[in-house]
């Protein structure tokens, strides 16, 4: 599940659409009414509102606007509480940097020429979201390579900054300029 703190307008068609499908998961997964992903990390910020189903409900507005100014049917009438007030979710500027990289690299072998469209906006961040200084979210999933994490995922900066070596596994395409900068800042945090 990925829920990004990027704004709809950034998305390609498949990243606008996947987006759309897992927050109408989350908004079932908020209201009680699934099993499985009750404890999902990307859903921590939406239950940290005041009013989560509100929270969910102005995330998967804001998607629909999106696709139906691109003349896409997105149903309106799946959003269960639907809202007009945005709930301003924090979001830390590393963070922003962090999911800017993963679209860009799934966009970069999806569709090369919407590049243009993401480093030409002006708006990065969805309005569900105001941006707060910091690292990396702690429940970002960071990867490192087998060889320094010994074969396993680190789940968090500050794990990541105890390897000091530590660096994105390659295949993932990350910028290593950005994995660097952020781990030496997560180490001095930390």
């Amino acid at each position: 599940m990925r829920l990004w703190s990027l704004s709809p307008a950034l998305f390609d068609r498949a990243a606008l659409v996947a987006c759309w499908r897992e927050a109408l998961l989350a908004q079932k997964v908020l209201a009680g009414l699934t099993r499985g992903y009750t404890k999902h990390p990307q859903l921590l910020r939406f239950r940290a509102t005041t009013d989560p189903m509100a929270a969910i409900g102005f995330f998967l507005g804001e998607l629909q606007r999106e696709a139906s100014s691109r003349g896409y049917m997105f149903n309106a009438a799946l959003i269960t509480h639907p809202s007009s007030t945005s709930p301003t979710i924090p979001v830390t500027e590393e963070q922003v940097e962090y999911e800017l990289d993963w679209l860009r690299d799934k966009v970069r072998r999806r569709d090369p020429a919407w590049i243009k469209v993401i480093e030409d906006a002006d708006d990065k961040v969805g309005r569900a979201f105001a941006v707060v200084p910091g690292g990396i979210e702690d429940w970002e999933k960071v990867e490192v390579s087998p060889k320094e994490g010994k074969g396993r995922e680190i789940k968090t900066v500050a794990k990541v900054a105890r390897l000091k070596s530590a660096r994105l596994v390659a295949g993932t395409r990350r910028s290593a300029r950005l994995a660097s900068h952020r781990l030496d800042r997560a180490a001095s945090q930390g």
